[in-house]
Order: C-alpha cells, then sequence, then structure tokens
C-alpha cells in the first residue's frame, strides 16, 4: 500500500488533482523525480537534547561534588547546583552541540509581512560559504551526530538553490550529519522545491498555519496567501508520495492571538483531514502536520495577545475539546482506549509542556502581559553552552529568545569562532536567568532546563545516598 493510499478520501482526491497540473506534470516529464531517487540524501541524527547537557556537566562536576560529600555536605539542593556549574572558560575544549540556530536572512516574499511579524531588520553579513563554515565547526566536533540545525529568516526559501540546491546549505548539513530544520511561509515550495528538499535529506519542515478560516488566515498572512500555503504542504506529500520516503516532516506552528484562539479546534480538525489517517506510534509520520502552539510574542503585538481571561478559556475548555478530538479519531482508526496516545511533547499546549510556578492562574496573567517562560525559568541557564543562534549580520548570541530580541550576543561571525564565543560567554552565564531578559524563553529551552535541573537533583540524591554511579572522567571546575 503506497504512503498517499492513507490520507482521507477527500485530500487524495485533492493531491491526485494537483498532481495533475501543468507544474507537476513538467516536473515529472523532467527526469527530476528519478534523479532524486537516485541521489537522495538520508537526514542527519538529532542528538538527545537533554544528555547533551548532563553528560559534560557530570564529567565536569561530579568528581568536585563527590568531595563535597566527603567534606560533609548533605544539602540536595547545593550539591545538585554544583553539578549544574559550567566553568567560566573552555580552555580549548569543546562541548558537542544540541542545537544550532540560522537566520539566515531578513528577506521575506510576504510584503506586507504577516501582521504579527516582529523580526528586525538587519544587514545580511554571512553569506552561504560563512553559514557553512560554522556548519564545519559545529559538526567536526559532533563527529557526524547532529546538532539539531533550524533554519529561519526572513524566508529562507528566498535563498533558493542555495539552500536547498545539490551544493546548497542544506545539503551541506545533512552530509556532514546534522539533522535539518527550515521554517517557513510554504509559498516557495513548488514541485520543484519539495522534490530537492527531499533531495537534500532535509528532516523536518515548519510551516506557518495559524487557522482553517481562510479569511482569517489571509487576515493574518496580510494577503491573499493561505491558499498558497495548502499548496506547499501539498507539493511535500506528493514528492514523499512518489519518491517513497517519510522525510521531510511537516510540522504546523499556530500562533495564538486574539483572533484565532477560539478557533484553534477546528484547525486541529482541518489538519487531521490533510494527515494521513494514522494513529500508530510506530508510524514515521505519527506526528505529520501537528500544531506547535506559540502564544503571539513581542511588545508590538501586545494588542494581539489573548486577555488573562482568554487564555484561561483557551487552557480548560479550547485544549480539553481537542484532546477529545484526537481521541475520538483515534477511536474511529480502531485503537482501543488502552492504545491511544495523548497530545504530547512538542504538540501539547505551553501550559502543559513545562512546569509553571503559581498555577494555571499565575501563569495566565503573566501571558497576558506576554511574559511566558517567566514562571518556568530554572535555577540557572544549563542548555546554554550547547547551543548557538546566529542573526543575518552574523552575531552570535546564547538562544534563540536572546537573538530574536537581539540582546546579549556574545559573538560575531569572522571575528570568533563559534566555540570561542561561547567561551567568552560562559563569564556572564552566572547572571541567568534574568528575570527581564529571560521571560522570552522558548519551551523547548524551557522543559530542557527544567528536565535538566531535575535529573541532577536525581543524581545527587542518588549520589547522598550512595548509590553506585559508575566511572565519571572530567576536570573539576576551577
Amino acid at each position: 500500500m503506497s504512503p498517499a493510499a492513507s490520507y482521507t478520501d477527500e485530500h487524495q482526491r485533492e493531491l491526485d488533482a494537483l498532481l495533475a497540473t501543468r507544474a507537476w506534470q513538467q516536473v515529472l516529464r523532467s527526469g527530476l523525480v528519478q534523479e532524486v531517487s537516485r541521489t537522495r540524501l538520508q537526514p542527519g541524527t538529532r542528538p538527545d537534547f537533554i544528555d547533551t547537557v548532563v553528560e559534560p556537566l557530570l564529567q565536569l562536576n561530579q568528581p568536585y561534588v563527590e568531595c563535597m560529600l566527603r567534606a560533609g555536605e548533605r544539602d540536595t539542593t547545593r550539591l545538585a547546583d554544583a553539578l549544574g556549574r559550567w566553568p567560566e572558560s573552555l580552555d580549548g575544549w569543546r562541548p558537542q552541540l544540541s542545537f544550532l540556530g540560522l537566520n539566515v536572512t531578513a528577506a521575506c516574499n510576504c510584503v506586507p509581512h504577516c501582521l504579527y511579524c516582529n523580526q528586525q531588520a538587519v544587514p545580511e553579513g554571512v553569506g552561504i560559504e560563512g553559514w557553512k563554515e560554522i556548519i564545519a565547526e559545529v559538526t567536526a566536533v559532533n563527529q557526524g551526530s547532529g546538532p539539531y540545525m533550524y533554519i529561519t529568516g526572513g524566508e529562507p526559501l528566498v535563498l533558493g538553490e542555495r539552500l536547498w540546491g545539490e551544493e546548497g546549505l542544506v545539503a551541506y548539513a545533512t552530509q556532514r550529519g546534522a539533522a535539518v530544520n527550515i521554517n517557513t511561509n510554504a509559498l516557495e515550495l513548488t514541485p520543484r522545491v519539495a522534490l530537492r528538499l527531499v533531495q537534500s535529506g532535509l528532516a523536518r519542515l515548519h510551516i506557518s498555519l495559524d487557522t482553517a478560516d481562510e479569511e482569517l488566515q489571509n487576515y493574518l498572512m496580510a494577503g491573499d496567501r493561505q491558499q498558497a500555503v495548502l499548496r506547499g504542504i501539498a507539493n511535500i506529500q506528493i514528492a514523499r508520495d512518489l519518491l517513497g520516503v517519510t522525510y521531510p516532516e511537516i510540522h504546523t506552528n499556530c500562533v495564538l492571538t486574539r483572533h484565532n484562539w477560539a478557533l484553534f479546534p477546528d484547525l486541529f480538525r482541518f489538519i487531521l483531514r490533510l494527515r494521513r489517517r494514522s494513529a500508530d506510534r510506530r508510524d514515521p509520520l505519527y506526528q505529520d502536520l501537528f500544531p506547535h502552539v506559540i502564544p503571539v510574542g513581542g511588545d508590538s503585538n501586545a494588542a494581539m495577545r489573548p486577555s488573562a481571561t482568554e487564555f484561561h478559556r483557551f487552557y480548560t475548555e479550547v485544549w480539553p475539546e481537542v484532546c477529545n478530538l484526537w481521541d475520538t479519531y483515534q477511536a474511529e482508526l480502531g485503537l482501543p482506549p488502552k492504545e491511544r496516545g495523548v497530545l504530547f511533547g512538542y504538540f501539547s499546549n505551553p501550559f502543559l509542556r513545562v512546569s509553571h510556578r503559581g498555577g494555571l492562574n499565575a501563569y495566565v496573567e503573566t501571558s497576558a502581559r506576554g511574559r511566558y517562560g517567566a514562571l518556568a525559568l530554572a535555577r540557572r541557564c544549563y542548555v546554554a553552552p550547547t547551543q548557538a543562534s546566529f542573526t543575518p549580520d552574523g552575531r552570535q548570541y546564547r538562544c534563540g529568545s536572546h537573538a530574536i530580541r537581539r540582546i546579549h550576543a556574545i559573538g560575531q561571525y569572522g571575528a570568533t569562532g563559534v566555540y570561542d564565543s561561547i567561551s567568552a560567554g560562559l563569564r556572564q552565564l552566572t547572571a541567568y536567568p534574568d528575570a527581564d531578559d529571560c521571560y522570552g524563553c522558548a519551551l523547548a529551552t524551557l522543559y530542557i532546563n527544567q528536565a535538566v535541573e531535575q535529573r541532577l537533583e536525581e543524581r545527587a540524591v542518588a549520589l547522598l545516598a550512595g548509590e553506585p554511579q559508575g566511572h565519571v572522567s572530567g576536570s573539576v571546575p576551577e
């Protein structure tokens, strides 16, 4: 059975109609499908985000903590904090990176821009060869295993073949072992581009889709664009099916605003109609098209943010309805209750995905002020030395949140290497998280920091109890 056979009948007819169009027929006659089938790359690997942080910290710090125990220290929090210390300098040591964020261009093909876009216009000072140098430095340390590389803009697909071509950025990173994701509005996802992205070994696409309501989506995108977005998604589905592959996986990004929060169940129904009809967690496309819920950010978007009451209703009324839709979908596919999955991980909502001090009532109040991460910050920022984020001008930041806001750059492409910049940034790392700078911390980073802190606390408890932990090598930080 071909992958396409598992689409809904309605969506299969849509795909068949699109495949019959002139654009696809020209591509089919060109021989590109056969070329891609012969030369396509396999996606790179994604390292475990939590292990990438925990393992070097334990190597660095466990011997010192064992000395603390022998000296009589019995406070679990102090022991865990000692386990979580990064040194003030790498001194030539280069830890593996789990995440590399590249904002490769400020240019965008949406003119005017989407209503909630708050990207700052900056000069582009790196270029494709410069981005390749950055990737080469990082992947040399990772030795063919990651990092997870997130390419965004602006709109990265406006770079054309420099991004998705055989000598482009995605293929280069894939060949060096990175798992590459592109964040896109999908307007440039023509049949040819869709096939070339498969050829490049692209692991994942994040595509903006905020609502199933065409009029509202066009309003949010400031133009008549929803049908083009859906056509781009379908082109990727057709390309995968023609080649018999399950990559790139598609995730959708839903920016939650006062305009669309109540309509989220309709979007979820719409997505279920477009995806392959599968609830088998062994299916490589089990998560395909699932939405990431991203509350609208930036001070410039204050008027678009839901109120505290609206946020509360989203989490107490709208989200349970979505969970019921997913449960019903699985039941319709014949899964008994004990085998049905829940909306989890990336696809849980922003409140449930991480722990927030004060619970839901406190969270919705801070959300109404746009401070979504303020109540979920860990005692320390553990993750920063295992990631790097760059803006189009080549400035390097500790994290994606700082890069978006253009605050506290730690380096500059052309002047310092990736690891030199990380090392220089360690001296100020103890100041983070800072509530004024880190309230917009990404959900993924919040999750990793919380998980790392829990793992360190568990190790501290185990050490305190005298449980054997195996051999740990590494230097003690100064």
